[in-house]
């Protein structure tokens, strides 16, 4: 009889176990995960590795981006791209990102020929295709963030919706790239082979954040350097690039991100453990940081304690007003009804995929039609909660995958001195058991002795 009920039990929790698993399955799949092991690495030999890893899970990815180049760009427009702005924007991208650039591409099989829809892809359709969001097509989108007095967490919860021209044939392209550098690891939220980074962080919490500032016909003038900077204008995506594998915190970041010359205004939302910022800038070259409690135009009214929104335009009463688009009006004001939170009603993970996922007031939704990407990134612990828009359109409510801090190195997330100090602390606890031990057992042998030596 115990026999037989001990089975059934067994039964019955395995049951149990399976129909929680089905239940809690995700409605979207995680995206590939790229790890180069980049510490011993030339700039070239990454390149190499990166391309070598992405042509492995896509073997068609050069047709694959030439088909998106072709829904999204004009042959006429293309040509024009490569002739008047492209050349000029290349000289100012760090060698060492060229490199790599070239590496990927020696991975890859490229042509000469710039022909978009042709299947094959040139080595000015790649470099382009790295800098889309710097000279052709904007990243738009919204971002949200909560400070730790406000946070469940008791620390920086960041918000982010990437809104960007995409095909099915880019949208199973989404890779999440991880250079791991030993004691350094930098996590790019993009596309295969795509080296420039949009949304990415690394092993310090350090988030940052590419947003578009600027009206379309912005990106349909002629790309010029400005004649009064000493420097040439810079490639966003490459500073974004940059400041992850050099600083540690959102002060380090906004510093050298406000002393660049860009070529379209823009926001960049930078974000670290304690803090969350958004740098304005505009193509005249005036730049402002934004906080929670910075002094907004009137119609960008804010008035949400430890709490910071973005949307593609500035909000800044000292910067210029370019927020004439509905879309941004509706959104910024549909962020501030859902901002709501207090130190007695504190913000918690769920709470914020509620606003990044909210697709009410078809057009001017948060989570719309062209949102790429959602991501929900925490920088104390490390995880990221992700949503990648599939390849075909489905019926399916979004949902997020969760990455741990398993996207960072061993070595990061447990660095030798850590280990060293935790057994360390165990041979302490071991050493100090053994003394009293055998305290305790001269204590009772002298207890024995006692009444002996009265005898």
């Amino acid at each position: 009889m115990f026999t037989f009920l001990l089975k059934l039990f067994i039964s019955v929790l395995i049951l149990s176990v399976s129909f929680c698993h089905a239940e809690s399955k995700p409605l979207s799949t995680k995206i590939p995960v790229i790890q180069v092991h980049a510490e011993k690495l030339s700039p070239l030999d990454i390149g190499l590795e990166i391309g070598r890893q992405s042509k492995l899970i896509f073997s068609d990815i050069e047709q694959r981006y030439d088909a998106y180049l072709l829904a999204s760009l004009s042959q006429m427009r293309f040509d024009d791209i490569l002739k008047n702005r492209l050349p000029e924007l290349k000289r100012y991208v760090d060698s060492s990102y060229q490199k790599e650039l070239e590496g990927v591409a020696s991975a890859w099989s490229l042509v000469h020929k710039n022909k978009l829809g042709d299947g094959f892809l040139s080595w000015d359709e790649y470099l382009l295709l790295n800098l889309l969001p710097d000279l052709v097509l904007p990243a738009n989108g919204t971002g949200f963030g909560v400070l730790d007095q406000v946070s469940k967490e008791n620390s920086t919860i960041i918000g982010r919706n990437f809104d960007f021209t995409s095909t099915a044939e880019l949208r199973g392209l989404q890779t999440i790239t991880v250079y791991d550098y030993k004691s350094r690891a930098v996590v790019n939220i993009g596309f295969a082979g795509i080296i420039s980074v949009v949304t990415g962080f690394n092993e310090s919490g350090l988030f940052v954040a590419h947003f578009n500032a600027a009206p379309d016909s912005s990106y349909q003038n002629p790309f010029k350097v400005k004649q009064n900077v000493k420097q040439g204008t810079q490639a966003h995506v490459f500073a974004l690039r940059k400041a992850l594998e050099v600083f540690n915190s959102a002060s380090q970041a906004i510093n050298y991100f406000s002393k660049q010359t860009y070529g379209v205004s823009s926001n960049t939302l930078v974000a670290d453990k304690k803090s969350i910022q958004v740098l304005e800038y505009s193509s005249s070259g005036k730049v402002e940081v934004r906080r929670w409690d910075s002094k907004v135009r009137a119609n960008m009214r804010w008035g949400r304690k430890l709490q910071i929104a973005v949307v593609d335009c500035h909000a800044l009463s000292d910067m210029t007003n370019n927020c004439r688009r509905a879309k941004d009006g509706y959104r910024w004001n549909h962020l501030r009804a859902l901002a709501s939170f207090t130190s007695e009603k504190k913000s918690s993970v769920q709470d914020i995929s509620k606003i990044m996922l909210n697709n009410k007031n078809q057009y001017y939704e948060i989570l719309g039609d062209d949102t790429i990407q959602s991501m929900i990134y925490l920088p104390d612990s490390g995880h990221l909660y992700l949503y990648a828009a599939p390849i075909s359109a489905t019926e399916m409510p979004p949902s997020y995958q969760v990455y741990y801090q398993d996207l960072m190195p061993e070595s990061i997330r447990n660095p030798p001195r850590k280990r060293y100090f935790f057994w360390w602390v165990i041979g302490f606890l071991m050493f100090l058991a053994f003394v009293l031990w055998r305290v305790r057992i001269s204590m009772k042998a002298e207890e024995e002795e006692i009444p002996k030596a009265e005898l």
